[in-house]
């Protein structure tokens, strides 16, 4: 029976796939509906990863899959044992299934065994690093009570300082014709509407604060600043903790994959300030980082 390797980065807006025969050669690609299960829900995330899945398992019948999701939530043991349950029930049984976190594919994708930390921050931020003896992680507690340097932080500080403008207590400034052009939030009362009567995604804001900082807004620029300064402490907070005197560093999420003033804030500061940190570029994909998972895997059940 021919054995294939299911890589799955599962995402809130969607999830990707890369189909390998064992030997890692990649032979498929696909992107299916979002497949977060804290975000759809369990049973709309199975549905979705089995709808990717399955036109694969038709195609090349008579073999065995190794799948390997790697989503936001599976770091914590008790979800991804349920979502991994949950999804055992939509395959057939020549099918292995293993749920683990987006953080470790992302990780294993970008290093694949050699040491490094990867720095996400997208609606949310968390920085992870793993050696052969150790994984560690600052940040991650969420936007309530964390998620400095995230979409969500920048997002929430740009609100505030847009309400403090309409409210007249501080100056008009290019943040409040951006919010206008592309919110069409122009008072009072319509930022209060937005923001609790119409569920608004707060992290979007962030690309107002972005775009205003570039038109040089001195309230976005200092947010801009203040985001990438708690950012920058996470990483020396890592680097003390775990007495690094190297350390290889990947920047990833939605704020930090593509170049923008919050970016090239951040990595000033790094090659300014921290000489042992190298910001570099993943090897992999994290759907490949999933592959790679799921090839250890079988190399577990065969012993060797």
């Amino acid at each position: 029976m021919k054995k294939f390797l299911v890589g799955i980065d599962g995402g809130g807006s969607n999830t990707k796939l890369l189909l390998t025969d064992i030997n890692l050669n990649i032979l498929e690609t696909s992107i299916g509906g979002p497949s977060n299960f804290l975000k759809i829900g369990l049973d709309s995330a199975s549905r979705n990863v089995y709808e990717l899945v399955i036109p694969f398992i038709h195609k090349y019948k008579e073999s065995r899959f190794y799948i390997v999701i790697g989503t936001a939530g599976a770091g914590r043991k008790n979800d991804a044992d349920e979502f991994e349950f949950n999804l055992k029930k939509y395959f057939y049984q020549n099918a292995v299934v293993k749920v683990v976190s987006d953080a470790g594919i992302t990780l294993k994708g970008a290093f694949e065994n050699e040491d490094g930390a990867i720095l996400i921050a997208g609606t949310g931020s968390i920085l992870y690093y793993k050696s052969d003896k150790v994984v560690n992680r600052v940040g991650g507690f969420g936007r309530l009570i964390g998620d400095e340097g995230s979409g969500y932080s920048i997002g929430r500080k740009g609100l505030n300082t847009l309400a403090k403008i309409l409210d007249g207590r501080l100056h008009s400034s290019p943040l409040m014709n951006l919010a206008e052009e592309k919110f069409e939030i122009n008072s009072q009362e319509l930022l209060i509407t937005k923001v609790y009567k119409e569920s608004f995604n707060i992290a979007s804001f962030s690309e107002v604060v972005i775009e205003a900082a570039i038109q040089g807004d001195k309230y976005s620029l200092d947010i801009i600043k203040e985001e990438a300064e708690e950012l920058f402490n996470h990483i020396t907070t890592l680097i003390r903790k775990e007495n690094l005197t190297e350390l290889n560093l990947v920047l990833t999420g939605g704020l930090l994959s593509n170049d923008n003033i919050f970016k090239s804030t951040l990595i000033n500061k790094i090659n300014k300030e921290l000489p042992q940190v190298e910001v570099v570029n993943p090897k992999h994909s994290p759907e490949y980082g999933a592959v790679l998972i799921a090839k250890e895997i079988i190399t577990e059940k065969n012993g060797n």
